[in-house]
């Protein structure tokens, strides 16, 4: 008899313990990047954002929202650079992908990928990225991470007696990137300049200004505009495919700034 109610006493501890091991068995889901070492500027680089499952239990209904890195554009704001293939569990929403991964175990993951060709930027571009369930969760604290991109350049070293190059650009407030301009192919302009082998500039088309160039490495050139003894533009610019330099002009006491592209 004795032995009978010992039995049953461990029975039912053992199911208290089970049930409440069941009770706390929460899912946990973490996102995280994978970034290229470098990503060559107007150049294709794949992309991977990983959910983990780190918990205890299945997570359900996972989704993971990307923000892209976005336009200094206004009103409309775009992906900064030009998206390519991307996986077929994620759909675009304006500068997001939203993606849906199902069900996620606990001690496995899940992954998408995309492909993103970055262009030459004066500001970092950064990723973010926020993982839902309808699970419950042993935290939230971990449901998003970022990351930013590792930006490189092209080399062309300039070198010759004369060298006449040719600067696209556009102007306005807050822009960041000459990739910018080319969604408003309108706003585009251009005009031509010599770069001499002295390191002195001239204008063609505006013989009263003249000005200052040179090159601290084969991916990097600068140069200023001068007016009567008054610096009015300088130009720094970083190597992208196709002999160019693409980089912001500034103008000093102005809040307008000129995404140049220059191409020799």
């Amino acid at each position: 008899m004795v032995s009978s109610v010992h039995n049953a006493l461990l029975e039912i501890l053992m199911l208290s313990l089970l049930l409440a091991t069941y009770a706390h068995a929460k899912a946990d889901i973490v996102p995280s990047f994978t970034l290229p070492a470098s990503a060559v500027a107007d150049t294709a680089a794949t992309y991977t954002v990983k959910v983990s499952n780190t918990g205890n239990a299945s997570a359900s209904s996972v989704t993971v929202s990307i923000q892209l890195p976005v336009t200094h554009t206004s009103p409309n704001v775009y992906v900064m650079g030009a998206l390519g293939a991307y996986s077929s569990t994620c759909t675009k929403v304006g500068t997001k992908l939203n993606c849906s991964l199902g069900t996620i175990n606990k001690g496995t993951n899940k992954t998408v990928t995309f492909s993103l060709a970055l262009p030459q930027n004066s500001v970092a571009l950064g990723f973010s990225a926020v993982a839902t369930t309808t699970s419950l969760e042993n935290s939230t604290a971990n449901n998003s991470a970022s990351a930013t991109a590792n930006v490189t350049y092209s080399s062309y070293a300039i070198t010759g007696t004369d060298v006449y190059v040719t600067n696209d650009h556009c102007t306005g407030t807050n822009l960041t990137s000459y990739y910018e301009c080319t969604l408003f192919p309108s706003s585009i302009s251009s005009h031509d300049v010599q770069l001499a082998a002295d390191g002195t500039l001239s204008i063609p088309v505006a013989p009263s200004y003249y000005g200052y160039w040179g090159q601290d490495s084969a991916n990097h050139l600068w140069f200023e505009y001068w007016d009567n003894g008054v610096l009015e533009a300088s130009f720094e610019g970083n190597g992208v495919p196709g002999n160019c330099f693409d980089g912001l002009t500034t103008f000093p006491g102005s809040a307008y700034v000129a995404p140049y592209e220059v191409c020799f």
